[in-house]
């Protein structure tokens, strides 16, 4: 199953935060950033860090919509997917690329 908010996807936590401090142990808490690639004030592009890692969502054709989701644990592992949209809204996603850095 891939899921942008609230799922894990092959171990790789997926829950959207909104940003937070260090917390009282010094260890950083999760943190979700917007960026807009294009300079559209859109902000089409989601990094969200967690314990597990780091995942990066995009909304490539600007409909609101999650196009291409990437996963980076912690361990170098990364996975893409390209998520598609069926005739009845529900969203499936296809795994495009997948490796270590």
């Amino acid at each position: 199953m891939i899921a942008v908010d609230g799922f894990a996807v092959g171990g790789f936590l997926t829950e959207a935060m909104e940003p937070q401090d260090v917390d009282d142990t010094g260890v950083p808490s999760d943190s979700t950033d917007f960026f807009d690639l294009d300079g559209d004030s859109y902000y089409e592009t989601t990094v969200r860090h967690t314990d597990a890692g780091m995942t990066v969502a995009t909304d490539i054709d600007g409909d609101g919509v999650t196009d291409k989701f990437t996963a980076f644990g912690r361990d170098g592992q990364y996975r893409s997917w390209e998520i598609f949209r069926e005739a009845n809204g529900i969203g499936r996603g296809e795994m495009t690329e997948s490796g270590e850095l």
